[in-house]
Parts: structure tokens; sequence; C-alpha cells
């Protein structure tokens, strides 16, 4: 009865870790690169901005990408964030967070009232249990560079 319980307590230690996290908002192959001259305000922490389209007009992300400073250092030397634009409970394009301008960083679904942490990583308080998806960030000078 003993191996029996250990052989099945293995199994489930086996089955249950997965470190492979799976968006519900699917994956887009893109890339943006971004001028901060066109908003300068991103470069204050706290402070984000929507882009739906590039400078192609071809849409980027899934729902189009929030792209921003973080007030807090744990995201690297830059600090520079980007999370895509669609709200993880809806999970579709026609619905995209909107960036609060209060200087902190937050967003807030319009269909099903879920506020976003920005700054925080894309921390949800509300209906949603998700965090926004997160993109790459690279920087080159005055140049960001936004891809998955």
């Amino acid at each position: 009865m003993r191996k029996l319980f250990l052989t099945l307590l293995l199994f489930i230690s086996v089955v249950a870790c997965d470190d492979a996290y799976k968006s519900s908002i699917p994956d887009v192959a893109f890339e943006l690169s971004y001028n901060v001259a066109v908003f300068p305000s991103i470069t204050q922490p706290g402070y984000f901005v929507k882009v739906e389209k590039n400078t192609h007009g071809i849409p980027v992300g899934y729902a189009g990408i929030i792209l921003g400073k973080s007030v807090f250092s744990q995201f690297g030397d830059n600090n520079y964030i980007a999370f895509d634009a669609a709200c993880p409970v809806e999970a579709s394009r026609s619905v995209s967070i909107n960036v609060q301008e209060d200087g902190f960083g937050n967003a807030v679904c319009p269909s099903c009232g879920t506020k976003y942490a920005l700054s925080s990583g894309g921390v949800p308080e509300g209906e949603g249990t998700e965090y926004l998806k997160r993109y790459n960030v690279t920087v080159n000078g005055s140049t960001l560079l936004v891809r998955n």
C-alpha cells in the first residue's frame, strides 16, 4: 500500500509541475520600432501609451501594445516594459484595456472592469486573475524595439 501511495504521489508531482505559462492571448509575431521622441512622457516612470499600429499602418500585438516605463527597477536597467493591450479575461482583439493617465501606470478593461498595475508587471485586480501578456523591450539610444 505504501509503494502504491508513493508511486501515485510521484506521478502527481511530475504531472503537476509544468513551468510553461500559457497566456489566454494568442501569440502574434510582430516587431515595433518606437522612437521615444514621439511621446517623451514615456521616459518618465509610471507613464504608458497605447500603440495600435506601426509606422506602416500594420497592427502590432494581438490588440495593440501598451508601452511605458515602470516605477520599479525590477525590470532591468532601462525599466521599459510592454504588454499586449488585449484583456486576458475577454481574450478578444475587439476589447483592449485603456491606459489611465494617472502617472502610476494603471489601466482598466472597459468590458469586465479589471484593473491592471502596469508598473508592477500587469498585476490584475478585480474579475481577472491572469497578468497581461508581456513582450520584450530592447533599448537602442532613443529607440525602443518591442517584439514577440
